[in-house]
């Protein structure tokens, strides 16, 4: 009746493995995480599974099981999961070491079962649960090592996920290390957590919190994935207009509360149209992709970035006065003029206008984009190619006469 139930609870766990081998499996599916490392942690779910059904059908069934097999099987499975954690991590080294270990413990252990001539096989298989016992330790410390790092990369349920996986990974290798450590000191006698099985039950249950605690950790990276995709421009990776928007707002407040000033310049690529005509839309969105690096580049740390739609473009700069604006603006425009973008047979060559506005204590964000649009047509009027300011207190609307008074400098040749 004990050893029925230890094969029930063995086989729920193994259930709970096989489970979240069709979640990893799923996770999987999502586009953009096809190398988040999904597929080696559902195959080790599976080997889970396995190892788990294999005391029991064999106590069913009757057929004779290799000692130690399913200690191979489940090391094995937890290996594949390693495997998955360093694609997670970024880290791709030692897979192979890791195959041919594998592949070596199980030779010692099927060849010393069937193979009656392999002496040195089965000289070998006393020695097997410690090197089993003391490479799945390794492994999950292996673990550990590839998760700890991204701890304080995460926020939220990811960090949670991250914190649990690691938790997990270090309590069940120091149970085990216990358990190895207990039957190393009485050789002959197994370890107290190896008897009636309570050893495979804890080890399946742990590949199973650990297989949860990745999977939360993937479907953290996932959800990021959609969240960046939804605010982001797909052409220039540049913040998306909505985002852009919700990021000028509470930049606004911010300088707001501080009594920080706060600069918008809007931008426009000059002859866009003609660029797509002359080159093609490829071309064009080469050119598009070519400015947002530029972009990137010019701008400060704490600058915004949107593109707010065809060649459009905009930054909010917190904490910067409509001088130092007007100086950053001319680097980029000077480094635009002066850095064609690669193209075959030649290169694009390109400039942009830029209309700068400081904004005033309490100005909304329509009153403040609309003061930098009228100084950005002001720029165009001028010619293109320069940098003009739209100076507190002028008329947010009107060109011509109303245009020429405000402040203007020409980009540096």
């Amino acid at each position: 009746m004990k050893m029925f139930q230890s094969h029930m609870i063995v086989l729920i766990a193994g259930l709970f493995a096989l489970q979240m081998a069709v979640v990893c499996a799923v996770l999987r599916r999502s586009p953009g995480m096809e190398l988040s490392g999904l597929t080696s942690w559902a195959l080790g779910d599976l080997l889970a599974a396995s190892a788990a059904a294999m005391p029991a059908l064999a106590g069913v069934a009757g057929y004779w099981l290799a000692d130690h097999a399913v200690d191979m099987v489940l090391f094995s499975g937890i290996s594949l999961m390693v495997v998955g954690t360093r694609h997670f991590a970024g880290k791709h080294g030692g897979v192979p070491m890791l195959f041919v270990l594998n592949l070596l413990l199980a030779a010692v252990i099927a060849g010393g079962a069937w193979w009656p001539h392999a002496d040195l096989l089965r000289t070998l298989r006393p020695w097997m649960p410690v090197a089993l016992g003391l490479g799945q330790i390794l492994l999950l410390l292996d673990l550990v090592r590839h998760v700890v790092p991204l701890l304080p990369q995460k926020r939220g349920t990811g960090r949670f996920a991250a914190l649990s996986l690691v938790l997990i990974a270090a309590s069940c290798a120091g149970l085990n290390a216990w358990n190895l450590a207990a039957a190393i000191v009485q050789p002959g006698v197994v370890g107290p957590l190896a008897q009636d099985g309570a050893l495979i039950v804890l080890d399946i249950f742990a590949v199973v919190g650990l297989s949860i605690s990745f999977a939360l950790m993937a479907h953290d990276r996932l959800r990021r994935m959609l969240e960046r995709k939804a605010s982001h421009d797909d052409l220039t990776g540049l913040l998306a207009r909505g985002a852009f928007w919700q990021e000028l707002e509470a930049a606004s407040a911010q300088a707001d509360r501080h009594g920080k000033p706060l600069t918008v310049a809007f931008i426009d690529l000059d002859h866009f149209k003609a660029i797509n005509d002359v080159y093609g839309h490829l071309g064009g969105d080469s050119v598009l992709r070519h400015f947002a690096g530029l972009l990137r580049k010019t701008a400060g740390q704490p600058d915004i970035i949107g593109r707010l739609g065809g060649d459009e473009f905009a930054i909010v700069m917190p904490e910067t006065t409509l001088e130092r604006g007007r100086a950053t603006s001319l680097r980029l425009s000077t480094t635009v003029k002066n850095t064609a973008c690669p193209s075959e047979p030649d290169a694009i060559a390109y400039t942009v206008s830029i209309g700068l506005a400081q904004r005033e204590q309490a100005e909304t964000v329509e009153h403040l984009m609309r003061r930098a649009d009228q100084a950005l047509y002001d720029a165009k009027q001028m010619g293109r190619n320069c940098v003009s300011l739209h100076r507190a207190g002028k008329p947010a609307h009107g060109a011509g006469e109303e245009a020429s008074a405000h402040w203007r400098q020409r980009a540096a040749p």
